[in-house]
């Protein structure tokens, strides 16, 4: 199995820098070719959503579309899948960020009764609460 990580997605996603996009194509064809499996855990998933945003200013709905075909790529292992396309729903729906929802998703199937936040948005998800 290989690693990727978030420079490697964005410059795949992208395409903005010919030269490494085309290297880090090579790259994951020649680990396909090989019967590697690609993994990317949930900290670079939440770091492509971050640069998409922030650095590319991508819309969300875009920035869902690229989530969408990540998670759904057959020789992508994604860490906590289902824990992630959960997020990406709540990413979908607003106003929360996708790190949020990874957030409250993965610490409620983790068995946390919820997640203490001051942030705003943040906190219109059910898992999250204010601190009292």
């Amino acid at each position: 199995m290989i690693g990727l990580d978030t420079n490697t997605l964005v410059r795949l996603i992208v395409d903005d820098d010919q030269e490494q996009a085309a290297r880090a194509r090579s790259a994951v064809s020649r680990a396909v070719a090989d019967g590697k499996r690609l993994f990317v855990n949930r900290v670079v998933l939440a770091e492509v959503v971050w640069v998409m945003e922030r650095a590319y200013k991508r819309p969300r709905a875009e920035i869902c579309s690229i989530l969408d075909r990540l998670l759904n790529t057959v020789d992508l292992i994604v860490e906590d899948r289902e824990v992630a396309l959960e997020a990406l729903e709540r990413y979908r729906a607003g106003p929360a960020g996708f790190a949020d929802g990874l957030i409250a998703v993965g610490n409620r199937v983790s068995g946390c009764a919820c997640t203490l936040t001051f942030d705003r948005k943040a906190a219109r998800l059910p898992e999250f609460q204010h601190p009292a």
